[in-house]
């Protein structure tokens, strides 16, 4: 009879310590790399271009499928739906390079974007 509850103590006891384990490694991320970056602080300075980065302005044949999808998912248009809030009165737009150029560029996102263009993230120039 002591065999069989020291049998069962022994299961009990490496079955709690084995779900407290899970538990405790899925909360702390496992070995998995942090994927948050702390927040940047605010200034009173617009966002500085990406760290790195190949230049935003470049035409589209240029563009990867990421750079497109991150444009969808930034919510790019190339028409605003608000008159006052366009990329060419945006912080983060960058003006076109030479004088036949009709697209400019943006901080945020890679390939031309429209003068009349608008994303979420528009943000008045200062001055």
């Amino acid at each position: 009879m002591q065999d069989r509850r020291k049998f069962l103590k022994g299961i009990f006891f490496s079955a709690t310590t084995a779900a407290f384990g899970t538990v405790l490694l899925q909360g702390c991320g496992g070995n998995e790399p942090a994927k948050e970056k702390p927040a940047p602080e605010k200034t009173d300075k617009p966002a500085a271009a990406p760290e790195a980065q190949a230049p935003a302005i470049i035409d589209s044949s240029q563009m990867t499928q990421e750079d497109f999808d991150k444009r969808k998912n930034l919510g790019y248009v190339e028409k605003t739906p608000m008159e006052d809030n366009r990329c060419e009165n945006c912080a983060l737009y960058l003006q076109p390079e030479g004088e036949n150029k009709k697209y400019g560029g943006c901080q945020l996102l890679r390939g031309p974007i429209a003068p009349d263009g608008y994303c979420p993230y528009w943000a008045a120039k200062q001055g």
